[in-house]
């Protein structure tokens, strides 16, 4: 009996561990198809996977690179059905930068790289070329800061931001200047003004893609952009009414009116704009303020004082970022009353979009004030979308998220100054260097360095030198690490500037050096200057004496080829140096008198 019970106990385990598995199932190779593989940069696209095993993990990587090189990812983790397939439009993510169902999540999270400097935007500089996303699949699960699994398969995408047919014109209409896009066809088309906020410059992507769903959109910069004004010390309304007019009259825009669209400061400009032109009847306000802030806005003998940031107010992170949410002064002050937009003028219709956790500025409180203001004259003309958890900046659909706004100068002064214990006025050698968030724009608040010899910005995003008329005894500017392409404002320093470090930049031409009379020491490697015809602008240079070039492509070509002597071809061009790429140039006559 005792061994029947033991027989029958041993036999159960063997059948188990002796049982045969079931067959794999034919091999098929792993595909990831994207539809459509070309299209808008704000349409939605289906993502999905097939020929993994079941339930299988995987690790979905986007990868994209902006027009400067720098490169942004965004990953998450799924696993596969029961028929070895996914898809993103059903399929929820278990981790990575996002959980749950999204099917364009991998588009809208993409961040700068963990070897990129953080908190940099993915922003289009050209409507023209698409944005190519490369989208990866990955064995298992891993983090973006981690090395992923080997890739099983791959494809890529292009996120156009015009459509064919949609032409772009360039705008010096009288005072007004800026880019119009038509759609294709005849017309007329309704027509919309866009701006965006404190940024300065040409922003054109949303005005592109409003062209491609039938507007005639006049992407309308107002500062910082040609002989505009460079910063935002005053405005006058009279600007944005010729733009308007402009608009309104063209032969392809169907009247009677104009609509606006506005981010930040560009969203209190449209309010103002509906409020006091007749030619605009609909302001779209995105994360606006109902009073007007910063610069002082005239029209006619009328001007809306406004509001001041206090960096008092300011508070920074533990990761370094200014929050900025208490620091405008309170509209709600009756002493602030003067600046107040008084939208109730206004006969046109309003869409309020604001973010409810926008750290910028109260957005959410500033939409409700406009409304309050409006249902007290008994005007019901207004439409509000507040979205829960979006921040300060709203961009079309799909567009990569935007984690944190620049740093301004004025903030970085701000922070030096408490870590230094001085004011930033007396300063004889400021660093501003790798801001975080970085730096995107030398701005008027440079004008207070008027003691400062020594001034470096390097490891920011700057993209333009500016604002450098008051350093009048700057003596040496580090701007290396930035996307400079260019060295157009430094002839405000050229009396005083003896060191300029600027390598690692995009800058190809060197036109502008000539007026750096007082220059001694160019640090300039890994640009983009290619030709001889760019390098012998530095014969121009009295007092050069020591040039660091290496890492251009010029240098890089010499280098590489035996038959030539790059210091020696260089100084041939250049004569008056003693040092090149960190090796003392010696003359022949030098060593002809050593030979005596």
């Amino acid at each position: 009996m005792w061994r029947a019970v033991a027989a029958a106990a041993a036999s159960a385990p063997a059948r188990t561990l002796c049982r045969v598995p079931p067959p794999p199932p034919p091999w098929r190779a792993v595909s990831v198809a994207v539809t459509p593989a070309a299209g808008l940069a704000d349409e939605r696209v289906e993502t999905r996977v097939a020929g993994l095993g079941p339930g299988q993990p995987v690790t979905l990587r986007a990868v994209a690179a902006d027009e400067r090189g720098c490169l942004f990812q965004s990953c998450a983790h799924y696993r596969a059905d029961s028929r070895g397939e996914l898809h993103l439009g059903t399929d929820a993510s278990h981790g990575g930068d996002y959980t749950g169902v999204e099917p364009m999540g991998l588009f809208w999270s993409l961040a700068p790289a963990g070897m990129e400097r953080p908190y940099q935007r993915l922003v289009p500089r050209s409507t023209g070329t698409p944005m190519k996303v490369e989208m990866l699949v990955h064995q298992g699960h891993s983090q973006s800061s981690a090395i992923p699994g080997p890739v099983v398969a791959k494809a890529e995408v292009e996120r156009w931001f015009t459509a064919p047919g949609v032409r772009r014109i360039r705008l010096k209409e009288g005072g007004v200047r800026g880019s119009l896009f038509l759609p294709p066809g005849d017309g007329p088309f309704p027509g919309v003004i866009d701006m965006y906020g404190d940024e300065g410059g040409l922003i054109e992507f949303r005005s592109s893609l409003l062209a491609t769903r039938g507007f005639a959109a006049l992407s309308l910069p107002y500062f910082d952009f040609e002989d505009l004004p460079k910063v935002m010390k005053e405005f006058k309304l009279e600007y944005f009414e010729e733009a308007a007019r402009f608009l309104q009259r063209h032969p392809k825009v169907k009247g009677p009116g104009v609509g606006v669209i506005g981010t930040g400061k560009g969203a209190e400009l449209a309010l103002s704009m509906i409020t006091f032109l007749p030619e605009v009847v609909a302001a779209v306000s995105i994360s606006g303020c109902s009073s007007n802030t910063v610069a002082d806005l005239h029209y006619g003998e009328m001007t809306l004082p406004g509001l001041r940031f206090d960096m008092n107010k300011v508070s920074v992170s533990d990761a370094g970022v200014f929050d900025t949410f208490e620091a405008l002064d309170d509209p709600t002050n009756p002493a602030n009353s003067p600046s107040t937009i008084p939208i109730e003028k206004a006969e046109g219709h309003f869409l309020l979009v604001v973010g409810e956790d926008d750290r910028m500025w109260k957005s959410s409180l500033y939409a409700e004030l406009a409304i309050g203001r409006l249902r007290q004259h008994g005007k019901e003309n207004f439409e509000l979308l507040s979205y829960p958890g979006a921040g300060h900046r709203i961009d079309p659909p799909s567009t990569p998220f935007c984690q944190a706004k620049a740093t301004t100068i004025k903030e970085a002064l701000a922070k030096w100054e408490e870590k230094n214990g001085q004011k930033a006025s007396e300063a004889k050698e400021v660093k501003l260097y790798g801001q975080i968030p970085p730096v995107e724009r030398m701005d008027e608040s440079l004008s207070m360095l008027v003691n400062c010899e020594k001034l470096s910005l390097s490891t920011n995003c700057i993209e333009r030198i500016a604002n450098l008329n008051s350093l009048k005894n700057l003596r040496i500017l580090s701007l290396g690490r930035n996307n400079i392409k260019n060295l157009n404002g430094l002839e405000a320093v050229a009396d005083t500037l003896e060191e300029l470090w600027i390598s690692y930049n995009f800058i190809e031409k060197l036109r502008g050096i000539r007026v750096m009379k007082k220059l001694k020491v160019l640090y300039m490697s890994n640009n983009l200057v290619k030709d001889w015809a760019e390098f012998v602008r530095l014969a121009e240079l009295p007092l050069l004496e020591d040039l660091v070039f290496v890492g251009n492509p010029l240098q890089e070509k010499y280098a590489s080829d035996q038959k030539n002597n790059w210091i020696e071809e260089a100084t041939k061009r250049v004569p008056k140096l003693k040092k090149l790429d960190g090796i003392l140039v010696i003359k022949e006559e030098e060593e002809d008198e050593g030979a005596n």
